[in-house]
């Protein structure tokens, strides 16, 4: 099919020519008539657009590229076109290959930039530094950011969808937006200031004609519309969960698992935010800690020494601890009366290294202080 460009082209030869040839009937509605389809083909763009990038890598789903670069590329006065991070041969999700002529180091800025997606290949690009490190570099000239299905995942690692609205894939889709810092939104598209996200592979053609309604207007881009022939009817209206069998649902769901949920795991373990340690809150535990570790574990193996050496400070330490302040998320029930015991435990330890008792009693004595200093420690965790 030719490109609306050039139909457009065509449209304003044959309007110039029939006028051209003096048509008199109906002459002012036939100006009027012209005029009207003049200021459609020419329609300007509210900003100006020059330049649309297409990121594609090993393993992008091609209509998530290929929706928006077809459906883009009719905003007139535009260069469209694929961007990988190396030149050469790219190959889709299924192994077809695309030449790709540029590469990141080519390319400093764009008024639109389109990330799609795809499966375990995008996971991989969330993984990627210099993937992430070029997309945000190029964020900072665009007017559009955008992505296609998982191409969200990519974009939300580079932070760039921390606290924004944003939509992808429906698989996990609120889990993997969360990870991200993104607010999901169970739209076909969304759009939060210059982010414009969508959701599932041939919802990218939905964003793309709601970004030309946006720079165009709705007859520019009903115009595009009439040029793709876009009129959706699908057989069953059964693209998103909530519409499908629950039983092709689930099988769906349990298939992107089986490839993905191991690495979502994973992900979410490095990402999720780190627990300050019980002795980084409480520090007179920590020190008390400190003198406990030197004394018990020596004792485990036989020696006796340190628990001799070290019983004054450890009931110095316990008697400081139990004076200290109990951090508010530890303030838990029964936790002063353990603190208490420690202390006096820790004292009764030193009753019998002066007492000059056996190894065996010593033993049995830093054992069980060590266990009640584990008592405290787990009400510390509950």
């Amino acid at each position: 099919m030719k490109s609306i460009k050039v139909i457009l082209s065509i449209a304003i030869l044959f309007f110039s020519a029939a006028f051209s040839f003096g048509q008199t009937t109906n002459s002012d509605s036939l100006t009027k008539r012209h005029n009207e389809m003049m200021a459609i083909i020419m329609t300007q763009p509210k900003v100006p657009i020059k330049t649309i990038g297409i990121l594609v890598y090993d393993g992008y789903n091609t209509l998530d590229a290929m929706g928006p670069y077809h459906t883009l590329a009719e905003i007139m006065g535009t260069k469209t076109f694929f961007i990988a991070k190396q030149k050469g041969m790219i190959k889709n999700q299924r192994g077809l290959q695309m030449k790709v002529d540029t590469s990141f180091a080519e390319v400093k800025n764009l008024d639109i930039l389109v990330i799609p997606g795809g499966a375990v290949e995008t996971f991989m690009q969330t993984q990627d530094t210099p993937t992430l490190n070029w997309i945000k570099q190029i964020d900072k000239t665009t007017t559009y950011t955008t992505s296609v299905c998982t191409g969200a995942w990519i974009l939300g690692a580079t932070g760039l969808l921390k606290d924004k609205n944003a939509t992808t894939n429906w698989y996990r889709a609120e889990e993997m937006m969360k990870l991200y810092g993104a607010n999901f939104k169970k739209e076909r598209w969304v759009k939060d200031g210059k982010y414009w996200t969508s959701a599932g592979v041939t919802a990218g053609m939905d964003m793309s004609l709601a970004i030309i309604d946006d720079l165009m207007g709705r007859r520019y881009t009903e115009g595009v519309m009439l040029d793709l022939e876009y009129d959706p009817k699908p057989p069953y209206y059964a693209g998103v969960p909530e519409k499908a069998e629950p039983i092709v649902a689930d099988m769906m769901k349990e298939m992107y698992d089986m490839a993905l949920l191991p690495l979502i795991e994973k992900e979410k373990t490095k990402l999720a935010p780190k627990r300050p340690s019980v002795f980084s809150q409480w520090p007179a535990l920590d020190e008390y800690h400190k003198v406990m570790s030197k004394t018990f574990h020596p004792a485990e193996n036989g020696n006796l020494e340190p628990t001799k050496t070290n019983a004054t400070e450890l009931a110095e330490k316990a008697k400081l601890l139990s004076q200290s302040a109990i951090p508010v998320g530890f303030q838990k029930n029964g936790m002063k009366e353990l603190i208490s015991k420690l202390e006096k435990e820790s004292s009764a330890l030193v009753k019998l290294v002066r007492a000059n008792k056996s190894d065996d009693v010593l033993k049995k004595a830093i054992y069980a202080l060590h266990d009640r200093f584990h008592e405290v420690m787990g009400k510390c965790r509950e």
